[in-house]
């Protein structure tokens, strides 16, 4: 007799910033990749037209994909029935399950013009598989827009990685703007779960001007880990071989500091 699985209920996280090149696809790639790693069901939602998740998740050529979140969104969007999860949920080699990502997804604000309810629509895909998944990682689009707000519709709590520089840091305050005025909208209030300083130099005056700018603007409002990644040339140099730093050189320091990460992350519920 075949015995049924027990449904789960997925907490969503969205790791967000509104500027590039602040380390979000490494975060989320790394903490999807450790939570899994420690046993939990975890999916990496790849939500940039970049497809740089997907790429570090091992999957090649994802123009060539047949089904992408773009694909899904524009069914959801239309009204159309979606695909049985096992028709393009990819099971990674590292233990992640993924929803890719491909060009295609620049086009989402455009679909979503329009659309009735179109603040939702992320939300009403994420609901048809939160069932199967312990956590839910939504690495980002860096800009504003509907499909941003999409997001913070969706998610139960959000990761701020911020680079330890002052161009990167100078946007937070645009992002907490934001996020006030979509927690107005929502049912349940979208949790912070902090900020996270990355490509840390740590022995710099910019890195220790650009920590006291953060804990100035934010200690007491916002949680800001204490756990910092450090900057290293490796992130970039396992990206060649499509991992994480955490698959690629689990003894690096950035390696060990998303460890720590996740931990302080869980620790907090």
């Amino acid at each position: 007799m075949q015995t049924k699985t027990k449904p789960r209920n997925a907490k969503v996280i969205s790791v967000i910033n509104e500027k590039g090149g602040v380390g979000k696809t490494s975060t989320a790639t790394a903490l999807a990749y450790l939570l899994a790693k420690k046993g939990e069901r975890v999916l990496c939602v790849d939500y940039d037209g970049q497809s740089h998740a997907t790429m570090l998740c091992g999957v090649k050529n994802s123009n060539q994909l047949e089904i992408t979140i773009s694909t899904l969104l524009n069914k959801v969007i239309t009204g159309e029935p979606l695909p049985e999860p096992e028709c393009y949920i990819i099971h990674c080699e590292n233990g992640v399950d993924l929803i890719p990502s491909n060009s295609m997804l620049f086009m989402l604000e455009r679909s979503l013009a329009g659309t009735d309810f179109r603040e939702y629509k992320l939300a009403e895909f994420i609901a048809t598989i939160r069932d199967r998944y312990d956590k839910i990682i939504i690495d980002c689009m860096p800009q504003l827009g509907t499909p941003m707000i999409n997001v913070m519709m969706c998610a139960d709590s959000i990761v701020i990685p911020t680079q330890a520089e002052l161009l990167s840091t100078q946007g937070l305050a645009e992002l907490m703007r934001h996020y006030n005025a979509i927690n107005q909208n929502r049912k349940q209030k979208l949790q912070i779960e902090g900020i996270l300083i990355t490509m840390d130099s740590e022995r710099t005056l910019v890195s220790a001007h650009v920590k006291e700018m953060i804990s100035k603007a934010f200690d007491g409002k916002v949680n800001i880990f204490k756990t910092r990644i450090p900057r290293s040339i490796k992130v970039a140099e396992a990206s060649l071989y499509q991992k994480t730093i955490c698959e690629y050189l689990p003894n690096n320091p950035a390696a060990i500091a998303y460890e720590n990460f996740v931990k302080e992350l869980m620790s907090s519920g």
